[in-house]
């Protein structure tokens, strides 16, 4: 809440098909007007869900949650 974060979701199938296992993953950047924090966060055959904005998202928002203000990042204010 507060930081700009750009990024990517991606979830892709492996093989063989048949097997329904995947890759879910997230490419994050911020600040997103001026980055200077770079993230990648991959999980290989998460179980249930397993789209990307869903699970490895949050991994690397919680991850800048901490990074940022560590780096002196200050939260935007949305007034």
């Amino acid at each position: 809440e507060g930081f700009s974060i750009g990024g990517k979701t991606a979830t892709s199938q492996t093989l063989p098909r048949s097997e329904k296992r995947y890759i879910s993953s997230f490419l994050g950047f911020a600040p997103a007007n001026d980055p200077q924090v770079i993230a990648l966060i991959t999980i290989d055959e998460p179980e249930g869900i397993y789209y990307g904005g869903t699970i490895a998202a949050p991994v690397i928002a919680d991850i800048f949650q901490n990074i940022l203000p560590y780096l002196g990042i200050r939260r935007e204010s949305h007034f």
